[in-house]
């Protein structure tokens, strides 16, 4: 008997669930679940039976998305970039190869607390996959049994690589950038207890988005490298800059997406180390660090 064809989405994998609208992950990694423990005093008698375990700690979920599937990330980007917080109510899936749930947990009041985004080099192949990290207040299991089908479609949506990539910055080549660093969107999160029944209240601040870090070679250097110089003479604040960061398909010609920054200025440059037996073929290479004030992430 010939083999019954399966559905595009059953193909076995994990799921993100929002809102009744179901996302495909690239993986996922559950909270760790902690129980303090309490042992006797340092110097009074006492026994290994008097070790007493405490209250429970639940850790953290993380996610690894890729934009194109996930619309949400450009809302989730905002929501940290702006300080606010939102209480999500999601439920992770893993899926056997016929699409159905082999085990799902609900996650509620998950707050969004970081965001990371990979590097970019035209000598990687990779997927660009973003990180996300939520902190969640309970975890229960879900049934098994019933099939996931994400929305039609979100599948044939083209990848978004780290190897293909244009990145324009204010006044300045960027066609021969070498590599982007990660960027990481981490947000303060306060904890304390409060009250006569010693209730914990939780303060979500501003995140704060690591420097945009540029690896600059080829005919880009000298523009670059004279454009710090000028800065370093000058003796006066670095002016702000606006820089973008397109994801293109594998032709090049198609934008799937961007990040768009607001820049502080040139923060930094730094001289790539040179030796006796310089590489000609190389070429002399300098990194460039440009504080990130405001970004935004456009997913078409």
């Amino acid at each position: 008997m010939a083999e019954r064809a399966l559905a595009p989405y059953a193909v076995g994998g994990s799921y993100l669930s929002v809102d009744g609208t179901t996302f495909p992950l690239t993986d996922y990694t559950l909270p760790e679940i902690n129980w303090s423990v309490h042992e006797p005093g340092t110097g009074l008698p006492a026994s290994r039976t008097d070790i007493q375990i405490g209250e429970p700690e639940l850790g953290t979920l993380t996610l690894s998305i890729q934009p194109q599937s996930f619309p949400l990330l450009a809302k989730w980007v905002l929501e940290l970039a702006g300080g606010g917080h939102h209480l999500l109510n999601l439920e992770v899936l893993r899926t056997d190869l016929n699409g159905t749930i082999q085990e799902g947990f609900q996650l509620a009041g998950c707050v969004l607390t970081e965001l990371h985004f990979p590097p970019c080099s035209a000598t990687q192949k990779d997927l660009y996959l973003v990180r996300a990290v939520l902190q969640p207040e309970r975890i229960a299991a879900l049934p098994a049994g019933n099939p996931v089908k994400p929305p039609v479609g979100i599948k044939q949506r083209r990848p978004w690589l780290v190897s293909t990539f244009e990145l324009s910055v204010d006044g300045l080549p960027t066609s021969a950038i070498l590599k982007i660093d990660g960027l990481d969107l981490i947000r303060d999160v306060l904890a304390r207890r409060v009250g006569e029944q010693r209730a914990p209240l939780t303060y979500y601040g501003v995140a704060r988005c690591s420097p945009l870090v540029l690896t600059i070679g080829g005919r880009d250097y000298p523009a670059w490298r004279d454009f710090a110089l000028k800065q370093l003479g000058s003796g006066t604040p670095a002016s702000a800059l606006g820089a973008r960061l397109a994801f293109l398909d594998a032709s090049l010609k198609q934008e799937l997406g961007s990040l768009k920054f607001s820049l502080a200025g040139l923060a930094g440059f730094q001289f790539a180390r040179v030796t006796s037996r310089g590489d000609e073929a190389a070429g002399p290479q300098g990194v460039a660090r440009l504080p990130v004030g405001d970004i935004a992430l456009d997913i078409p």
